[in-house]
C-alpha cells in the first residue's frame, strides 16, 4: 500500500480513462453512432454529438437522440452500435504520447490504473491491441461499478484496487462527467481535451487542462498535487538512491 508523510497528498497513483485518453477512439465511436442513428431515421449530417462527448451512459445517449425506449430495444440498439464499432476497431490507435507516459510512470514507481464506463470485453480487447494489457495495476470497467460518471464510484473502486487514498490519486479524463466524478471522489484531475474545449473543462473543475500529455509528466503531476507532494516525492526518491561507495 502506498503511503505518505502525514498531511502530504503525495502522488501515489494515476488513474486514466479509456476512450479519448488511452485510446484515440472518439472518431470511431462517432462513426458508429452516426451509422446507428442514421439507421433509426436521423440525418447523420445534422446530428450534434456533444451529448455523447459529455461522457453519458449509453442508455442516456440513446434516449437523448431517439426518445423514450423500452429496455429490450435499448439493449438491442446498444449491441448494434457495438457491431458498427467492431467493424472498424482494427484501425484504433493509442493516443499520441501514451506509451511514453506509461514508461515515465513505471520509471518513477508510480502505479497506474484504468477506470472506464466501457464494458470489460472492449476494454480488454483495446489494451491487448495496444500491447499494454499487463501494464495496469488495476482495471475498473462499467461492469464493475454500480453507477456511471459523474458519480465517483468508478474512481473510488480503482483507488481501492490500488490500495491508495483517493486524495493521493490523480485522474486523467476527457469528459465533463469524468472530471465531475474525479472531483466528487476527492481526486485531482487533469483534463486532456481538444483546444476548443479548454475553457469548458476549466469551468467544469479540472485542476489543469491540456491538449497533449505533459512532458516530463511526473514533474507536472506533482505540481498539480501541490508543492508539498513534489517535495515529499523528491525526498523519497533521493532517500532510495544508494549513497556513494555503496
Amino acid at each position: 500500500m502506498a503511503s505518505s508523510a502525514p498531511g502530504v497528498a503525495a502522488l501515489a497513483a494515476v488513474i486514466l480513462d479509456l476512450d479519448g485518453v488511452i485510446a484515440d477512439s472518439h472518431p470511431l465511436h462517432e462513426q458508429a453512432w452516426r451509422t446507428l442513428l442514421a439507421e433509426q431515421g436521423l440525418d447523420p449530417a445534422g446530428i450534434n454529438l456533444d451529448f455523447i462527448y459529455a461522457g453519458r451512459p449509453r442508455r442516456e445517449i440513446l434516449r437523448h437522440y431517439l426518445g423514450p425506449l423500452p429496455e429490450p430495444l435499448l439493449e438491442s440498439l446498444g449491441r448494434r452500435k457495438d457491431e458498427h464499432y467492431s467493424r472498424i476497431a482494427d484501425t484504433l490507435k493509442p493516443k499520441p504520447g501514451l506509451l511514453r507516459l506509461l514508461d515515465e510512470l513505471d520509471a518513477a514507481g508510480i502505479p497506474f490504473a484504468l477506470a472506464t464506463c466501457a464494458g470489460r470485453k472492449r476494454t480488454e480487447d483495446t489494451l491487448r491491441q495496444f500491447g499494454i494489457a499487463g501494464r495496469f495495476a488495476a482495471v475498473a470497467t462499467g461492469e464493475d461499478a454500480g453507477s456511471s460518471k459523474p458519480t465517483p464510484e468508478i474512481f473510488l473502486l480503482a483507488a481501492a484496487k490500488l490500495e491508495v487514498s483517493p486524495r493521493q490519486a490523480l485522474v486523467i479524463e476527457d469528459s465533463v462527467a469524468g472530471v465531475e466524478a474525479a472531483r466528487a471522489a476527492g481526486m485531482k484531475c487533469v483534463a486532456y481535451v481538444p483546444a476548443a474545449r479548454l475553457a469548458e473543462f476549466a469551468d467544469a473543475g479540472a485542476d489543469r487542462v491540456l491538449t497533449d500529455f505533459p512532458q516530463p509528466a511526473v514533474e507536472f503531476f506533482l505540481r498539480v498535487m501541490g508543492d508539498e507532494a513534489a517535495q515529499h516525492f523528491s525526498s523519497a526518491a533521493h532517500a532510495a538512491q544508494p549513497s556513494e561507495g555503496a
